[in-house]
């Protein structure tokens, strides 16, 4: 670690040495090497800040005796710290003064004009709970810490190579990153001097979920999820979410959240949950090109094992069968946008190829997304009834953890939409990221020459049939296709409403739209290609018909 500069101002010599002692034995502590430079000069303190590097801490007195007037004094100090804190918003800034009478405003106006911290003189002494030197001190380490000036756990990112990665290290900040993960590593009395971070997945919300874990002396590397965001409220209701996907989970299946969110730094905050080595997402595991039998292992023990019990002791009926057909107003206008840029391409013939069939597709779209409408039914004629359930609520294959040991078994993370939802949204949001990033995800995914074979598949998985080929026969697109050929032809066996043959009628057009609803989603992810977005949209229509073929005694 480089030496920390330290810059001392004070016009008495005694204050300026004691100051330094008081602080020299917890920077010690700390392990810092501090290079101190003092004066009782104001002047002489200007100009070092001003033409020197930027000091890590400056330490200044508020009052300066005049020099022309001895019996009177000046708050010089105010001009120090609007000459550091424009030097560089690194610099932590304390100021000290025995105050003055006659300027009552004199500590207000110091924060005001950027000291971090401001201390009456008298104040500064072991007897303060928040303002004694360690204290003080140990504030100063986590401002230094945060801004990155001080580094005592490095980060290295586990792919260099990863765009989102290294995305998110930028938007973040190695500081922060790492001070976070330093705070989850303190609740369980670990330190470290080294993490590696890896990214795992998009949250909602604006959060990132990465997996990290660290070089601890004397034990194994500690690993664990942590989902990163700015919003604490948020990831506080996770933490709820999480309890409550605790008591209705199989213990083994979820992974436990910190009771509370560990933040701020830098404005972010992070909630963290303990991982087995060797995970990896659903996502990546598919695109290794697991053997289809592994494959199907894995969704007997996800869904069969796991998730058909949850569904199964929590379903209840319910008359809110609109709630299936409403978005809200933030996603109305996403996909209403992605509708009107997508437009001409599905209609070109080196596009989606639909012609002059796209102005009734949009349309019959809009309403849907506007109205809640199905095409050519009044909403008064649709079945009332409907089933809900206990779900994840965000199930895809960012989500879906895969430890790959002996026997591949999955986990699930970001429990911040679990919670009562329609019974179908778990397999429908499954499916459609399956297609949307696992099946031909490769350069093929970047070319409208698959269009027609994608919208097959969507077609056939829906109905219950078969996926015999996409586009490419990579081994991660056979093992996409083995995950939905599994999906379809077990769907009764993972949504208790349609295990007997006459709910699989009755129910299934609720399949079709809930189906539509994730592909519409899907139409909203920027980071799709722009084929798969134009296929969601397309597909999406392609549902919200079947699912009018398919509902039960309709009268128009």
């Amino acid at each position: 670690m480089k030496p920390i500069r330290a810059l001392v101002v004070d016009d008495d010599q005694k204050y300026i040495d004691g100051i330094r002692k008081r602080f020299d034995v917890r920077f010690h502590e700390f392990g810092w090497q501090v290079t101190w430079t003092t004066t009782t000069d104001p002047d002489e303190a200007i100009d070092l800040i001003r033409h020197q590097e930027p000091f890590e801490l400056v330490i200044v007195d508020l009052l300066f005796v005049r020099t022309d007037m001895e019996d009177e004094d000046e708050p010089r100090g105010l001009e120090l710290i609007r000459a550091a804190r424009a030097r560089s918003r690194d610099t932590f800034i304390f100021a000290i003064s025995t105050g003055d009478p006659r300027r009552k405003d004199l500590f207000d106006n110091a924060k005001r004009d950027g000291a971090h911290r401001v201390v009456r003189r008298s104040e500064f002494s072991e007897d303060s709970v928040v303002k004694n030197p360690a204290a003080i001190a140990e504030e100063i380490r986590s401002h230094l810490l945060n801004r990155g000036t001080v580094v005592e756990m490095t980060l290295r990112m586990a792919d260099e190579r990863d765009p989102a990665l290294q995305g998110l290290v930028h938007e973040v900040g190695a500081p922060t990153l790492t001070q976070l993960y330093a705070a989850v590593l303190r609740r369980e009395g670990l330190e470290a001097r080294e993490m590696t971070v890896g990214f795992l997945t998009p949250g909602v919300s604006g959060a990132a979920v990465c997996s990290v874990s660290a070089q601890v002396d004397g034990a194994g590397p500690p690993h664990h999820v942590l989902k990163i965001s700015r919003d604490e409220r948020s990831l506080r209701e996770e933490v709820e979410r999480g309890r409550l996907a605790e008591r209705v989970l199989s213990s083994w299946l979820v992974r436990r959240l910190l009771d509370e969110p560990v933040g701020p730094v830098n404005g972010w905050y992070a909630v963290c949950s303990a991982l087995a080595n060797k995970a990896t997402t659903m996502r990546a595991w598919l695109a290794g090109g697991p053997p289809p039998a592994v494959v199907e292992d894995v969704l007997e023990i996800l869904f069969i094992e796991a998730l058909h019990e949850l569904y199964r002791a929590n379903l209840q009926e319910t008359e809110d069968v609109l709630s299936l057909l409403q978005l809200s107003h933030h996603r109305q206008h996403q996909v209403r946008q992605a509708l009107q840029d997508y437009s001409e391409v599905m209609g070109r013939p080196d596009g989606c190829g639909l012609g002059d069939a796209v102005p009734g597709l949009v349309q019959k779209l809009s309403e849907f997304v506007l109205d809640g409408r199905l095409p050519g039914v009044s909403p008064r004629s649709l079945p009332r009834h409907t089933f809900h359930t206990y779900a994840h609520g965000d199930l895809h294959g960012g989500n879906v953890l895969v430890y790959q040991g002996r026997h591949a078994t999955p986990t699930l993370i970001d429990p911040s939409l679990f919670g009562e939802a329609h019974w179908a949204v778990d397999p429908a949001r499954f499916a459609v990221d399956l297609i949307m990033r696992s099946v031909d995800a490769g350069a093929e995914s970047m070319f409208f020459a698959g269009f027609a074979t994608w919208r097959s598949v969507v077609t056939r998985f829906s109905t219950g049939d078969r996926v015999d080929a996409a586009v490419t026969s990579t081994p991660g697109t056979v093992a996409a296709v083995s995950a939905l050929n599994w999906l379809a032809t077990n769907l009764p066996r993972v949504c208790p409403v349609l295990t007997k043959d006459e709910d699989n009628t009755r129910w299934r057009w609720e399949w079709h739209v809930a189906l539509a609803r994730q592909l519409l989603w899907a139409t909203c992810h920027e980071n799709l290609p722009p084929p798969k977005r134009a296929l969601a949209m397309v597909a999406a229509h392609d549902q919200l018909q079947m699912a009018v073929q398919t509902l039960p005694e309709r009268s128009s």
